[in-house]
């Protein structure tokens, strides 16, 4: 924001939020907001790449459902696959969501009362 827009008021919403970046903002956290497809997310930030197979067996999930999550992800380019022969390895598309995956872990353990169990589920502790 320039000097005189900050002594004018004016504020151009549409050029520092831009309708587009908007909307990408919405569909991802929309998907990541699910706590399945979170998971995943979590998963393959903190172990890197995994097979549907893997990924169903260790977040106890169905494997049906574990590759519609990864398809649907994939669509927003959330998550690459790589095949090696007949395997395919998902992995999160960006080293910024390693990151963040990483952060927000650590961000929640900061509370007394919660602990990581296992590959990432948090479990909140009686007291």
């Amino acid at each position: 924001m320039s000097a005189s827009q900050k002594a004018s008021g004016e504020f151009d919403v549409e050029q520092f939020f831009p309708d587009a970046y908007i909307k990408r903002a919405v569909k991802v956290l929309k998907l990541i907001s699910d706590e399945s497809k979170l998971r995943i997310m979590l998963l393959l930030a903190k172990e890197g790449p995994c097979r549907v197979t893997d990924i169903a067996e260790i977040l106890h999930m169905n494997q049906t459902t574990v590759s519609h999550h990864l398809s649907l992800l994939r669509n927003a380019d959330l998550v690459t696959p790589d095949r090696d022969g007949k395997n395919i390895y998902y992995d999160v598309n960006d080293a910024c969501w390693r990151e963040i995956g990483r952060d927000f872990f650590e961000y929640l353990n900061k509370g007394d009362d919660i602990h990581f169990l296992g590959k990432f589920i948090l479990k909140r502790l009686k007291k």
